[in-house]
This record gives C-alpha cells, sequence and structure tokens, in this order.
C-alpha cells in the first residue's frame, strides 16, 4: 500500500468518527434525555474491517499486551495522533514521532 493510500484510508475513519459523533450530539439536543453515545451509528462494522485490511497490508497484526495494532493504537489511543504531544510512542525505548497517518506509516515501513 503506497503511503497517500494509506493516509487517505486513516483521514477517512477520523472523518467518519467526527461526522457519527456530531449526528449523536445532535439527536441527543433532540432527544435530550439520551445518552448521546448510545445514539451513535452503527458504522463499527466497516471500520473495523478497514482496519483490518491495513493492518493486513501493513502487515501490523502483531498486537501489544493491550491487544491494539500500531494502527489501532494511532487511532484510538492517540486520537489520530492528536495525543501524540503528550503519550509518547516508544519502540525498543526509542521515541516514535506519531502526530499523523504519515508518521504512523514511516514507522510501520521502517520496521
Amino acid at each position: 500500500m503506497d503511503k497517500q493510500l494509506f493516509i487517505k484510508s486513516i483521514e477517512a475513519i477520523q472523518e467518519q468518527m467526527k461526522y457519527d459523533i456530531s449526528v449523536s450530539e445532535n439527536l441527543g439536543k433532540a432527544f435530550p434525555e439520551s445518552f448521546t453515545a448510545n445514539l451513535l451509528p452503527k458504522n463499527h462494522y466497516l471500520q473495523n474491517a478497514l482496519l483490518e485490511v491495513l493492518q493486513v497490508a501493513m502487515n501490523d497484526t502483531t498486537l501489544c499486551s493491550m491487544g491494539q495494532s500500531w494502527i489501532e493504537y494511532f487511532c484510538w489511543e492517540l486520537d489520530f495522533g492528536q495525543e501524540n504531544y503528550r503519550l509518547k510512542v516508544t519502540d525498543n525505548g526509542k521515541n516514535i514521532p506519531m502526530s499523523n497517518a504519515g508518521e504512523l506509516w514511516d514507522f510501520l515501513n521502517s520496521r
């Protein structure tokens, strides 16, 4: 998989998540007694499938002790790189920049 397609795919997952959250927040305004997290569309089926395709294509199938691949860690724990300023990524004691999908691609291709 080339770098541009990888970045585009990660960004698509991020944009879909942002959109889904905005939908649930707006539904929460219409139904104020509901919990907005329960109003999120069930797009996780497609999202999980795309993540698996990315993991296989990038040979990122080894999971850490928490059960995540590097791609999953980047998306969920680092919030697509937004938290990299405070949650430092290390591999064998070496700091790894992971503030955007391009840096994640570089890291995955350097191993």
